[in-house]
């Protein structure tokens, strides 16, 4: 009868505090029942409780979002930076000029000699490349930004300096600012780029992906489409229009264009591993299998080839061969966060070898390094979330996870994101404020 006052009156916060208390009750009164499977018709359908969540979650989600977007942005991790600039064919070109340019020691003493303002933001443009190339990326930051300070009000300025300086400083700086997610920042350089360089097809593709992450599909699809026009052998274009193809859900034209990426170019590794993901989503696995083995042959160290590989063995079934391959991806490359991920989610599918439950608390540790390796992989908050509330034995526990989901909000950079903590911490706080309500110490069945 509460539960419906509290509807009428649209008081969801409330209401969801109330279904959940009906639920912890039925579960404390049937938990016999419950612990032998017997199958008992529950006092408010877990479709009604999605409702109570779905009213509740755009004002949530728009609360952090704004606030999300008052506060600087921290970057990204160091290896999300790092297959980044590798998903550009110039990788190898810009790695080139920053270990020709010497190291981050002689660029400052140069630095610190040099009163000309044009000739300082070449070696603030030097300096940060080289940076990025010792993937000190938060310095690199510094480097561009300031470097642009110097010059950014004074046409004379950029041109005096050196050779195409100016332009790759926007570029840089343009890269940069979509890393911290300042999307309209970044748009602005990489619009100023391409009125100085307007035959650029490379610079195309990367505003198609700052427009990507603004969720501005079909601009993004027609620079795509303009970077083709000048350059129709350009592997980017190809593979990162690729990408939008698959967040559209056209898994035919993604892999068309990852096709004929691999026709250019065979030795494309990311894109040989995008269109095995594209083969596993249409269930062609043998398919997808021949491309992981090609590009195993490419790179048999490379981190994202074992994920991948133990990836397919998951959608096989054979855990013990997917596992192998996430420890190997992990040994690999210890701070790429997906295969401690994946390999957490295939222990919990892994009976334990007396035919018990799984091994919640190695899954655990898994999920907690790969939070700790990229605060920003919001997947792995959200599965350690559940798996620390399926153990808990008070609410001080519930209340850390609660806390910790605080921290994952602070690190979305999407709605998308957004939704799914907000979704999970307003269904745990409920949960605790029900809990709480009944004087249960906990709402576990223990």
């Amino acid at each position: 009868r509460r539960l419906r006052i509290l509807e009428t009156q649209q008081r969801w916060g409330e209401a969801l505090v109330e279904v959940c208390a009906l639920q912890l009750h039925f579960m404390k009164e049937h938990r016999d029942q419950l612990r032998m499977g017997i199958p008992i018709q529950p006092p408010v359908p877990q479709q009604r409780l999605e409702e109570i969540v779905a009213k509740l979650l755009p004002d949530e989600v728009e609360k952090y979002y704004q606030t999300n977007q008052e506060s600087e942005k921290s970057l990204p991790s160091q290896f999300t930076l790092t297959q980044l600039l590798k998903s550009f064919s110039g990788y190898n070109s810009w790695m080139g000029k920053a270990a020709k340019d010497g190291s981050t020691t002689k660029l400052t003493e140069q630095l610190e000699a040099e009163s000309d303002a044009s000739k300082k933001a070449s070696l603030y443009l030097k300096r940060g490349r080289r940076y990025v190339y010792d993937k000190q990326y938060e310095k690199s930051v510094h480097d561009f930004e300031t470097g642009y300070g110097l010059v950014q009000d004074d046409v004379e300025k950029q041109e005096a300096m050196e050779d195409d300086d100016f332009c790759r400083l926007l570029e840089w700086l343009a890269m940069v600012r979509h890393w911290r997610y300042d999307l309209e920042g970044s748009l602005k350089c990489y619009e100023k780029c391409c009125d100085i360089e307007p035959t650029n097809a490379s610079l195309l593709v990367k505003r198609a992906g700052v427009q990507m992450d603004g969720g501005e599909h079909d601009d993004a699809l027609k620079l795509f489409d303009m970077a083709l026009g000048l350059e129709p052998a350009l592997p980017d274009a190809l593979m990162h229009r690729a990408n939008l193809r698959m967040l559209q859900q056209k898994v035919d034209e993604a892999k068309a264009d990852l096709l004929e990426c691999l026709r250019i170019r065979p030795n494309h590794l990311m894109a040989r591993l995008r269109l095995a993901t594209v083969l596993m989503a249409v269930e062609d696995l043998n398919g997808a299998k021949v491309q992981l083995d090609k590009a195993n042959e490419f790179e048999p160290n490379s981190s994202e080839v074992h994920s991948y590989r133990g990836e397919m063995h998951f959608a096989q079934g054979d855990l013990t061969e997917a596992r192998a391959e996430f420890d190997k991806a992990i040994k690999c490359e210890p701070s790429n966060p997906t295969p401690y991920v994946n390999c957490a989610l295939a222990i919990m599918n892994t009976p334990s070898p007396t035919g018990g439950p799984p091994d919640i608390k190695a899954a655990i540790d898994l999920l907690e390094q790969g939070v700790k390796v990229d605060p920003q992989f919001h997947t792995a908050y959200m599965h350690l979330g559940q798996l620390k509330l399926a153990l808990a034995t008070d609410l001080a526990i519930a209340r850390e996870v609660v806390a910790m989901y605080d921290i994952a909000l602070t690190h979305c950079r999407t709605r998308e994101e957004l939704k799914d903590v907000c979704g999970a911490r307003l269904l745990t706080v409920a949960q605790v404020d029900a809990a709480s309500m009944l004087k249960m110490e906990t709402f576990t069945m223990r």
